[in-house]
């Protein structure tokens, strides 16, 4: 089913759920306060409030019940619309509505209010507590100053989906909390209002209203993934490549980018490849002798980098290669890093996409160091831990309850040790024996799997609905493979897992893994 059909049936569903939910407009407030209706006796005339009063006789002070354009109070709701009923003092506050600001005292003015239907259960919205009938009372939605969360010129009293996450605000809004609309990750943001209900770094309209680990929390309000490892099914792809060894994603094409012809990457060393298979040369960088894996910038890059600039370890101590977005410029050397005995940047580049880290450029080299680029090439050592090869390397988004202990954290191997490292900004680090010998790491994201099976020189494939119950959980691979070399890094609220990610009977056989990536793409056999 497309998400446009799910919302639109959801939309059209939730309208039954604000009729059940939405409060009685007669006997008790919501809030309980005080009643919804009151009447007050027919013979009741106009009084001038004084200073301090809520309100103020119009030009037309008539009292004359049959006058059509009568408006005592000015609010632009004639009288003989307010006094419907027997004079109504809707907010029991001795004020009949026709004399009364603020009738039903949401916070909100009736002139601004008007007398629509909003959500047809009969009451106008100037007496309608809950005008839009999302079951979150107007004088929540209209704090402070009648606020437009998402935008689009619709104030939230009368928007049925006030950040535009595409969840409505009747689900958003349920179960209320003393009375109050829920604020799951205790942001000060109740949900309605809060593009990331759960604080799992993954935004609610990319997790909607399912439940994809079934256990009783929708998805946009549950941190983590609580389900069982589910199987993959590795496809091979048929279109070959000449001595592959790393992969990314090419935003600006919407394919892949590969590094190939190694060792000695010749003729060229960079291939896009296009759905149906066809790569061709990418720049004219040639010649780079090392394992060349490739970290590129996409969208929304807080550091200033484009949508779709390169980056590979040149194969010298401490140099960094950067290509332009087009393949037609390559700055080789773009950075050479301060001092010497830095170390190779051997398949440990990252750009960073949770802005904690500035949306720089993250390496560590094969000697133990971690540093930031900027856009501009400026750099900043992070961490040395000495002798150790670090491989494999993402930043971690700070959202503690998902990701626990690795929150806000870089994160990289150290496959000789059978270690993951995790980096803070000042400097210090932690480690976790995982049972794991890092190769590679790649945020689990929404989109299709490709790996390089290095040894037969060959790449493999799977569907993004495979890894579905399993996204923003963090991917390991392992060189040497055991099992399927594939793992599942989760926190489970009190300790980190790396558990094997099986594969179905029907999966192509497995070789070396090299790098992987997660690609909004399709090449040939992977859709």
């Amino acid at each position: 089913m497309s998400r446009t059909l799910f919302l639109v049936l959801v939309l059209v569903g939730c309208q039954t759920t604000l009729e059940s939910v939405k409060p009685l407009d007669t006997g008790a407030r919501s809030d309980g306060s005080g009643p919804l209706v009151t009447s007050t006796p027919a013979t009741t005339t106009p009084t001038t409030q004084g200073p301090t009063g809520d309100t103020a006789p119009s030009s037309t002070t008539t009292t004359d019940r049959t006058d059509p354009l009568a408006d005592f109070d000015g609010d632009g709701i004639y009288d003989t619309i307010e006094r419907e009923g027997g004079d109504p003092d809707t907010d029991g506050d001795g004020i009949p509505d026709w004399q009364d600001l603020d009738s039903d005292a949401d916070g909100i003015p009736d002139a601004e209010e008007g007398d629509e239907d909003l959500d047809f259960d009969g009451v106008g919205c100037w007496r309608d507590r809950d005008c839009d009938g999302d079951s979150i009372i107007d004088r929540y939605e209209s704090e402070p100053g009648l606020p437009d969360t998402d935008g689009d010129l619709i104030p939230d009293y009368r928007d049925i989906d006030s950040d535009a996450d595409g969840i409505p605000d009747a689900f958003e809004a349920q179960p209320p909390v003393y009375g109050l609309p829920p604020d799951t990750d205790g942001d000060g943001a109740w949900d309605f209002r809060d593009r990331d209900s759960d604080d799992d770094s993954l935004l609610d309209i990319h997790e909607g209203v399912g439940d994809l680990d079934d256990d009783g929390i929708g998805d946009w309000r549950d941190p983590r993934n609580d389900n069982p490892t589910p199987a993959i099914t590795l496809i091979a792809i048929s279109t070959p490549f000449n001595a592959p060894i790393g992969i990314d994603y090419h935003e600006p094409s919407g394919q892949v980018v590969m590094t190939v012809n190694y060792p000695s990457g010749s003729p060229y060393v960079l291939e896009q490849v296009d759905s149906d298979g066809v790569h061709i040369q990418f720049s004219d960088m040639s010649g780079l002798s090392d394992e060349v894996k490739i970290a590129t910038a996409r969208s929304g890059n807080a550091g200033g980098f484009l949508p779709g600039d390169l980056f590979v370890g040149s194969g010298v101590d401490g140099e960094i290669v950067r290509v332009t977005d087009d393949g037609a410029t390559v700055i080789n050397p773009w950075v050479s890093l301060p001092g010497d005995g830095n170390g190779l940047i051997r398949g440990s580049l990252y750009v960073d996409r949770t802005g904690d880290w500035g949306g720089d450029l993250i390496v560590c080299t094969n000697a133990g160091e971690v540093w930031r680029v900027d856009a501009a090439g400026g750099t900043t050592l992070v961490a040395d831990v000495g002798s150790t090869h670090l491989e494999g390397l993402i930043t971690v988004p700070d959202a503690p309850a998902r990701y626990g202990p690795l929150a806000g954290r870089i994160i990289a191997g150290a496959e000789a040790e059978g270690l993951l490292y995790g980096f803070l900004p000042d400097g210090t680090w932690e480690t976790w024996a995982l049972g794991v010998n890092v190769e590679d790491i790649e945020m689990i994201n929404g989109e299709n799997f490709f790996g390089i099976n290095y040894g037969t020189s060959n790449l493999l494939g799977a569907d993004s609905l495979d890894f579905a119950s399993m996204v923003g959980d963090i991917l390991l691979t392992q060189e040497s493979v055991v099992g399927t070399g594939l793992y599942r890094l989760r926190y489970d609220g009190a300790a980190l897992f790396a558990e094997a990610i099986p594969v179905t009977p029907e999966s192509a056989p497995i070789g070396q893994w090299e790098h992987v990536t997660f690609a909004d793409a399709g090449i040939v056999e992977v859709n």
